[in-house]
C-alpha cells in the first residue's frame, strides 16, 4: 500500500500566535520519524508539501514540493483577509490526488504531530476494516516539561510520545485519511484552513461520499502541543466567511440528496415500463415458440399418415 501525507508549512516568526514557529519542526520530525518506522514494515509513505513560494525554505528535504499554490484568502477575499495567507483546503487536495499515485490520502494541519508507528497503525486500519475514510482526533499536550519548551531534538521527541497517552482529548478535526478516489468528490469549495468549521464540514463530506467512514475520538495516534485557539482571537470576519462556504457547501450536498430522493419515483416508472416490456416480449416470444412447436407436430403426423398410407398400399 502507498499512503500519501499532505500538508501546508508556513513560515512564520517567533511571535506566532499560533505556535506554529516550535510546532512545525515537531510536526516535520514525528512524520519523517513515523516514515522510517513503516519503511521497515514494506509500507510507502510519500510527505508532501503544498505552499506557497515564501515558505520554501522551512520544508525539510524528506519532502516532496507540490507546485506552488495559487489561491488563497488574499486572493480570493482581499477585502477581509488582511495580512492572512490562508490555503484553499479543496487546491491543496487536488495537487496532491494529481502528482501522486497514492492508495490512501492523508491531509492533516501542520501543527499536527504524530506517533512512531502512525503509519503503521493507519495501513492496519485499513486493511483490517476496509475503511474508506476516516478521522483521527489528536491529544493536547504541554509545551513543556519540567518548565524546558520542548523542540524537535530526539531526546524531546521521545518526551513528546511518551506525553501522548496523558494528553487532553480534543474534539476538533484536524487529520483526515482518505481513499484516493474520494478527493475529486469532496468539493469543498474556496473553504480555507485556519478557521472553523472546514474540519467538520470536511468530515460530514466524507462521512456522505465515503462508502465507509468513522471518527477515532482518541486512540493516541496524533497530538498538539498546548490548546491554543488563535482564531478565537483574531479574523472574525474570515471566521464567518468559512462559516458561510460551510453552509453553501452543506445545502448543496442536502439538494443533492433531495434529487436523489425524488428521482426513484421516476425511476421506478421508467423500470416498470421496462420490466413490463420486457414481459411482453418474453411472452410473445413463448407464444411464437409453442406456435412452431405446434406446425412441427402437425407436419410430423401428416408424414405419419402419409407413410401408412403409402404401406397400405
Amino acid at each position: 500500500m502507498k499512503i500519501a501525507h499532505v500538508l501546508n508549512p508556513f513560515k512564520c516568526g517567533k511571535d506566532n500566535p499560533s505556535y506554529l514557529f516550535y510546532a512545525q519542526p515537531i510536526t516535520f520530525k514525528s512524520m519523517r520519524n513515523a516514515q522510517l518506522q513503516a519503511k521497515k514494515q514494506n509500507i510507502i509513505v510519500e510527505l508532501y508539501a503544498a505552499n506557497f513560494p515564501e515558505d520554501d525554505e522551512i520544508i525539510p528535504d524528506c519532502f516532496i514540493k507540490l507546485p506552488y499554490l495559487k489561491k488563497s484568502t488574499k486572493t480570493l477575499f482581499p477585502g477581509i483577509s488582511g495580512k492572512k495567507k490562508l490555503p484553499i483546503i479543496q487546491e491543496i487536495l487536488n495537487l496532491t490526488f494529481k502528482h501522486s499515485k497514492a492508495d490512501y490520502i492523508i491531509f492533516t494541519n501542520t501543527d499536527i504531530g504524530v506517533q512512531k508507528n502512525f503509519y503503521v497503525k493507519v495501513n492496519q486500519i485499513i486493511k483490517k476494516n476496509n475503511f474508506t475514510s476516516f478521522i483521527i482526533n489528536r491529544k493536547d499536550i504541554n509545551k513543556k516539561k519540567n518548565g524546558i519548551k520542548l523542540t524537535d531534538k530526539d531526546e524531546h521527541m521521545n518526551i513528546i510520545y511518551n506525553l501522548i497517552k496523558s494528553g487532553k482529548k480534543h474534539p476538533g478535526k484536524d487529520c483526515f485519511i482518505m481513499k484516493r478516489n474520494l478527493v475529486k468528490r469532496i468539493n469543498l469549495k474556496n473553504m480555507f484552513t485556519g478557521y472553523p468549521p472546514w474540519g467538520n464540514t470536511l468530515h460530514l463530506r466524507l462521512s456522505r461520499i465515503s462508502k465507509k467512514h468513522k471518527l477515532f475520538f482518541s486512540n493516541n495516534m496524533t497530538f498538539h502541543l498546548g490548546s491554543d485557539k488563535a482564531w478565537q482571537r483574531t479574523g472574525n470576519k474570515l471566521h464567518g466567511k468559512n462559516t458561510q462556504i460551510s453552509r453553501d457547501v452543506l445545502e448543496n450536498m442536502q439538494n443533492k440528496n433531495k434529487k436523489k430522493r425524488q428521482q426513484p419515483k421516476k425511476q421506478l416508472l421508467w423500470k416498470t415500463k421496462l420490466l413490463q416490456q420486457k414481459k411482453r416480449q418474453q411472452q410473445k416470444k413463448k407464444r411464437q415458440q409453442q406456435q412452431k412447436k405446434k406446425q412441427l407436430r402437425r407436419k410430423r403426423l401428416l408424414l405419419r399418415k402419409k407413410n401408412k398410407n403409402k404401406n397400405k398400399k
